[in-house]
């Protein structure tokens, strides 16, 4: 009986103790893990916007509280930027949609009457990499800016992803071998701009 509970009540001390620390470590280290990804989703916003991303925590959160402006309205927050002068630049909304594998989670900027957009970044997504999960690569959100949002075409998605060139404003150069991604990114991306072009803070072209 004794060679018996020795060994257990060794495992049960061993498991205590590891478990203590392994939960010590996670509080101590909890308050820099949430610095750290909010310094990234605040890298995100400013790179929808075009602003200079800077690579310190403390420059991300410098460049953020000079730049960017937390606000709401009645469908819910909304992000203000500043340019350098002080002038509005454009208005940002978060997005979530379905992708092929699970959630693709963004932000999205406007100009500040919502004619024309700034640019997108991806926050997060489960896409397969080399294929899907290349939606975040420059080349692909680069062709996001200076797409024309309002007026929003009579019955016609305000983009229209194609597997070739781009011949017209609207159209976006799709991604080879990534259909399943494209193809519920493009549906859900477009029910959001068209939700983004009845926000309230764009309503009358003007920005707030």
């Amino acid at each position: 009986m004794k060679d018996t509970l020795y060994p257990i009540l060794f495992m049960a001390v061993l498991a205590s103790f590891f478990g203590a620390v392994v939960s010590s470590l996670a509080l101590i280290t909890r308050d820099r893990v949430v610095a750290g990804e909010r310094a990234q989703f605040r890298q995100h916003v400013l790179a929808a916007f075009h602003i200079q991303v800077p690579l310190e925590p403390e420059a991300v959160a410098r460049t953020w509280e000079e730049r960017i402006q937390v606000r709401e309205d009645a469908e819910g927050e909304y992000y203000l930027a500043r340019a350098e002068d002080g002038s509005v630049l454009g208005y940002g909304f978060r997005f979530t949609g379905p992708g092929f594998w699970g959630p693709i989670s963004g932000l999205l900027a406007v100009k500040p009457g919502g004619e024309e957009l700034l640019g997108l970044s991806f926050t997060r997504h489960q896409e397969t990499p080399g294929l899907g999960g290349r939606i975040t690569e420059k080349w692909f959100r680069d062709q996001f800016e200076g797409k024309p949002l309002l007026p929003l075409p009579d019955d016609a998605p305000a983009l229209s992803f194609v597997f070739r060139e781009p011949r017209v404003p609207r159209e976006v150069e799709a991604i080879t071998g990534a259909t399943q991604t494209i193809t519920r990114l493009e549906e859900f991306l477009n029910r959001f701009l068209a939700d983004v072009a009845r926000r309230p803070v764009l309503e009358g072209g003007s920005p707030r």
